[in-house]
């Protein structure tokens, strides 16, 4: 029986990665090396972990027709925001502009994927950093101008084996929102 675990998220383009990577970057010089530092621009969705393949795959198929009828989005990110994690650690990340019209666009992806959980769309640049370290970084972003705006136009969905040796992540899937209500 084969495992995967399986991550699905939406793929800013191009040049907000390389934003998002300049940050990542700078942070880096005023704290150190971070665990998410190398980690690509996204707006995670969902984890699904130890998935017998099997099974899943099947779902997936099934959530791309429902996906399908979905319109692609125009996001905006706005500055940043920070999430603390109890009195420990802290989040730093890209906030996306939370209009009504996201609101329901992102309420609409959840229940087309089945999902019943609270989602606050984010592109993260520093994740669950100690305090000591927020307090030096989070100056340098409450001042910083950063504002984008870019097209979301499917889920991406990755995949690595449960128990392989290979424990990176692999693009598996692309759903695209096509507006299609018929097929």
């Amino acid at each position: 029986m084969h495992y995967a675990d399986y991550m699905m998220l939406l793929s800013p383009p191009e040049q907000v990665n390389h934003e998002i990577k300049r940050y990542k970057q700078a942070s880096v010089k005023h704290i150190g090396e971070f665990e998410s530092m190398h980690s690509r621009a996204h707006i995670s969705i969902c984890m699904a972990d130890r998935q017998k393949t099997f099974i899943i795959e099947p779902s997936l198929q099934r959530m791309a027709q429902k996906l399908s009828t979905m319109p692609p989005i125009v996001l905006h990110i706005r500055g940043f925001d920070f999430f603390k994690h109890g009195d420990k650690s802290m989040t730093i990340y890209a906030n996306i502009d939370q209009t009504d019209s996201v609101k329901r666009w992102f309420r609409l992806l959840l229940q087309s994927m089945n999902l019943k959980l609270s989602l606050t769309p984010h592109i993260t640049i520093v994740r669950n950093i100690p305090v000591h370290q927020f307090e030096v970084l989070w100056p340098y972003f409450a001042k910083a101008q950063y504002n984008d705006v870019f097209k979301i136009d499917g889920l991406t969905i990755l995949k690595r084996d449960t128990f392989g040796h290979d424990q990176h992540w692999q693009q598996h899937q692309l759903l695209p929102f096509n507006n299609r209500f018929f097929s």
